[in-house]
């Protein structure tokens, strides 16, 4: 029997339109634990501020919205399997994609750099502290190295307890933990009040 991460960095599997079902189906109950987060299917940074929907009846929007980027090759990440299911998802894409970057755009000193920006984990609630954030994010590096892009950059939350209150710790880490990003070869790149800005060269 293999031991999970090797199951998991064995199975990630770079997401587009054939995956289109698997996606779906894991982000419909990715949030089984956390409803209020259960409507935006990783679309919040693919969507411009005018037009994000923040109203809690807004998933079947988001939904279909998601559906067609990927069918259109539109939108890019990772997702990690374990038995033939769909655990984890990672929004792992170049920084240009990303339509607006939001409170991350303070970030940005060179918006034109060839860099990879790890935008979002998200881990199925049975599958969370068992290592298939660090799958994801060595997998995450991986293609980004591939797409010849120079850089990968990632934004983990520092102060959670400001920024997040009482929401719970894997939702307040859905930037994926700073030691999970030190413990693989990325460093502080600069230090913000509420996040960290890492990055490590491919």
């Amino acid at each position: 029997m293999r031991t999970l991460p090797y199951t998991i960095e064995d199975r990630v599997s770079v997401h587009g339109p054939e995956l289109l079902q698997d996606y779906l189906r894991f982000f419909d109950q990715a949030f089984s634990d956390f409803s209020q987060w259960a409507d935006c299917y990783c679309g919040f940074y693919d969507t411009s501020e005018a037009d994000w929907d923040a109203t809690s009846n807004a998933g079947p929007e988001h939904r279909a919205a998601r559906s067609a980027l990927i069918s259109a090759s539109k939108a890019q990440g990772l997702l990690a399997y374990i038995d033939g299911r769909p655990v984890g998802w990672c929004n792992a894409q170049p920084r240009a994609n990303f339509v607006n970057m939001r409170s991350y755009r303070v970030a940005l000193t060179d918006p034109g750099e060839p860099v990879g920006s790890i935008m979002c984990f998200v881990v199925s609630p049975d599958y969370r502290g068992r290592g298939v954030c660090t799958a994801l994010l060595r997998a995450a590096c991986d293609k980004f190295r591939r797409d010849g892009l120079q850089t990968a950059e990632g934004y983990p939350t520092t102060n959670s307890q400001k920024r997040f209150g009482e929401i719970p710790w894997a939702e307040s880490n859905y930037k994926g933990p700073l030691n999970v990003y030190l413990k693989n070869g990325f460093t502080i790149h600069k230090q913000l009040e509420l996040f960290a800005i890492v990055r490590k060269q491919l």
